[in-house]
Order: structure tokens, then sequence, then C-alpha cells
């Protein structure tokens, strides 16, 4: 008990059905159009004739019309409403399309003129002709078979129709056709008729249905209207679950960060002890190597001077450059120092910034550039001279 009262009703979708009526249930006609301005729709033109040609008024009767933009003439079908018993009509209520087996064919299909199609079924024979090419039939009669079993009888059926057609230039023999709704969403009909199947949009076929057209109309809105509506609860229903994807997407994002700061946090201590190394080692070689050592410059370039060269003034530009301000009374020692230090392996480059000569006696300034491991204490000298 507690099992039923906990289940939960299951949805399911209404079944799309259409109801095939049987042609000899309808008196046929065509009518002449007439295509002006002040004519008025085909369908009053039609409803005016069904009052003069039937003997009740046109709400008393199920009716439906076939008819082309360019055809001068419609073909009009009708019954007496109550030919129909009150449950075949309720019946009707939820039918995607309702009437004559031969109705339906018209959408379907457009033959050439002087055709004539015979309708078999179980129960009936029916002869559709066109008399001309617009695809609107001229002629429409239905014979009952009282005896399907018999050939001779069908046969019989046969030339009888075609003699009241008259001027058939070709017959197409159609046997069983059936005419059923599409798949959900489809909006269309299915006519089945020599081993293939056609689709015909229900609003092509609308006029071939005999039901009230207002109360068609109103269905038609109604089922676009619920079309849209089923369309934007399903658009709802993908943004609910995409939104919930993205929500676990964001809490499985949050739950990865926190992992990775709680890693972060763990090797912190690590990491400050190699930063406080690096920085150390950093330190030590900055105090080995990267500070001011003029006393070492002056050394260095001390060495090849010769001794006619006498230092005026010494000046350290950077860590690695040294200015030298000199004279001598022998031209000469000026190349041969610049020389010499230009293959000393400490130094990187030797320019001569100033040049000047009065008498016997020459002054020079020059600008000694060093490498950068011209003054590291713990390099040997074969580093050095590298």
């Amino acid at each position: 008990m507690a099992f039923r009262l906990l289940k939960l009703p299951t949805m399911t979708a209404r079944p799309r059905e259409v109801a095939v009526l049987p042609d000899q249930r309808f008196f046929v006609r065509a009518v002449a159009l007439v295509r002006d301005a002040d004519s008025g729709s085909v369908r009053a033109q039609l409803e005016l004739a069904l009052e003069g040609m039937a003997p009740f008024p046109v709400s008393q009767m199920l009716w439906g019309f076939w008819a082309t933009p360019t055809s001068e003439h419609a073909l009009v079908f009708a019954a007496y409403r109550k030919r129909f018993t009150p449950e075949e009509v309720e019946a009707w209520a939820e039918a995607e399309w309702v009437g004559p087996r031969f109705a339906a064919l018209l959408a379907a299909a457009k033959p050439a003129a002087a055709t004539t199609w015979l309708v078999r079924t179980e129960e009936e024979l029916t002869a559709v002709h066109f008399g001309d090419d617009s695809g609107v039939p001229t002629f429409v009669q239905a014979i009952p078979v009282t005896d399907p079993a018999d050939d001779a009888v069908w046969q019989k059926a046969e030339e009888e129709l075609l003699r009241a057609c008259g001027g058939s230039k070709a017959v197409k023999h159609i046997a069983g056709p059936e005419i059923s709704a599409g798949l959900p969403g489809t909006d269309e009909l299915i006519v089945r008729w020599e081993e293939r199947d056609e689709a015909v949009a229900i609003a092509r076929a609308q006029d071939l249905d005999i039901r009230d057209h207002e109360e068609l109309v109103s269905r038609r809105r109604a089922r676009l209207r619920d079309t849209w509506m089923w369309r934007a609860l399903v658009a709802a229903l993908v943004t609910i679950a995409l939104t919930g994807v993205a929500e676990l997407g964001l809490w499985g994002g949050n739950a990865w960060r926190d992992v990775l700061h709680r890693q972060v946090q763990a090797q912190a201590p690590i990491v400050n002890e190699i930063e406080t190394a690096d920085r150390l080692a950093n330190r030590i070689d900055e105090l080995r190597t990267k500070r001011l050592r003029p006393f070492e410059m002056i050394a260095i370039v001390d060495g090849p001077r010769p001794e006619t060269l006498i230092f005026l003034r010494t000046a350290a530009t950077g860590l690695y450059s040294l200015e030298i301000e000199a004279e001598t009374n022998d031209a000469q020692a000026i190349n041969a120092y610049v020389s010499a230090l230009e293959v000393l392996g400490a130094t990187a480059g030797v320019e001569i910034l100033n040049l000047d000569q009065r008498g016997s006696l020459s002054s020079v300034r020059l600008l000694v550039r060093f490498t950068t491991r011209a003054f590291d204490v713990q390099a040997t000298a074969e580093e050095v001279s590298a």
C-alpha cells in the first residue's frame, strides 16, 4: 500500500491519430470558381454553392474542399452530420485529420490531365478523375462492393466508373492507401500508397478536413502555442541542467583549489628554506665579486706599464671599468702599453679617450674594461686568463 501511495504518475504522449472515412458516405461535386476581388474567398463561394446544392443548411453538414491557387474550379465533398453517430464525432475531437480516403491523396500528388485513379479498399471502389492538369479532380464517385472476393464484381465496378468518368487517357490503380499521423512535432500526415510514403503538411490538408473550419484554426493555434510552450520548457530544463553542471564544476574547482592551497601551505616551509639559501648564496656571490675594487684594477693595469709612462690619475667608473690619465716623454710607450693591456686575460677591452702631444711630452686618457671574473679571488690564474 505504501508503494502505491509513493508511486509517481508517468507522462505519456497524446496518441496522434487520423480518422479516415469511407468515400461513399459523401456526395462530391466540382464547383466553378470566380477569381476576382469581388467574389470573395474560395470557402465563401463554396458555402453558397452548398446552400444551393444540398437539402440541408451548411451548419448541419460536415464538408471540405480542394482547390489550387490557379485552378478554375474546386472539388467540394459533404455529408449530413447526422449520418455519423455521436460516438464517431466525439472520437474525432483529438484526431489530427478527418476526411474521406480519396481526399488525403489529393494533397500528395498532381496527376496529368485525363487521368483517372481507381482507389480500391476492402468495401468500396472510388474513381477520381482529373479532367485537366490543375490537380483538382473534376469527377469523383464511389461504389460499394458487396462481394470483395469476387473478381468479376470488381471488374464490373471499374468498368462502370470509367464509363461515368469518360475520356480517361491514363488509369492508375491504387490499392488500399493508408493515411496516418506523422511523428510528434512533425505536424504532418503520412500517405502510404504505391509502396511509398508521402509526407503532407497538416496545414496543406486543412481544407480537406470536414470538421468546422473555425475549430480547426483554433486547434492549429493551440498546437502552435503548445509547441512553443514545450520548446520553452525544454529550453528552461536545459538551462537548469547546464546551470547545475556549471555549479558542480565550480564546486569541483573550489575543492581542487583548496587541495592545491593545502599543498602549497605544506610546502611553504621547504620553499622558504630554499629561497633563504638562494638569497644567502646570491649575497655571498655579490660580496665576493660585485663590489668596487679600485686597488685590484690599478694592480692589474700597473703590471704591463712601461717605466717611461707615469700615471697622473686613476678613477673607477664602474664595477668593471677604470679610467687612466698618464703622461710620457716616449710616444711609442703609449701604443706598447695599450697593446699589452689588450692581451691581458683580465681585460675585456681598452679604449683611448684622448691623446695629446706637446713637444716631447705626450698625455693620454684610457678607459680599461675588465672581465667579470677578473676580481674573483677564488679563481685560478688559468680561469682568469680563460
